[in-house]
């Protein structure tokens, strides 16, 4: 049993006569001193410009939307700042709005020539 207790008569993994935990500096919790990137504040007002174009402001938020993603796309290249994917997501969603309203425009003049084709006749047009 010469293996399992070591010379001085101390078990194994016990601590050693005269060992002394070393000493730590109590760690406090602090804030980080350099957060990250910050988000780039055209980027934020491309996508909330895009959504009020989709919802209150048809059309003019959205082309606001697309214009200030765009920029917004170029500064964050240049700075390295953080809200690529707002801006994309922002020319993505007013570009989506634009061409659903055209859609709707052009569906809409084509249901009314055409209403006015069969009634035409009838109203003496």
């Amino acid at each position: 049993m010469q293996g399992a207790w070591p010379q001085h008569g101390v078990p194994l993994g016990a601590p050693q006569p005269g060992w002394q935990r070393p000493q730590q500096p109590a760690q406090r919790w602090s804030s980080p001193t350099h957060p990250g990137p910050r988000t780039d504040l055209l980027a934020v007002l491309a996508i909330i410009a895009s959504a009020t174009g989709t919802t209150v402001l048809l059309g003019l938020g959205s082309i606001a939307g697309i214009v200030l993603g765009a920029i917004a796309l170029g500064r964050i290249r240049r700075s390295g700042e953080d809200g690529r994917l707002l801006a994309i997501w922002a020319i993505a969603l007013g570009g989506a709005t634009i061409v659903g309203i055209v859609s709707m425009a052009v569906t809409g003049v084509s249901l009314f020539t055409r209403l006015i084709e069969q009634l035409g006749p009838a109203l003496g047009v």
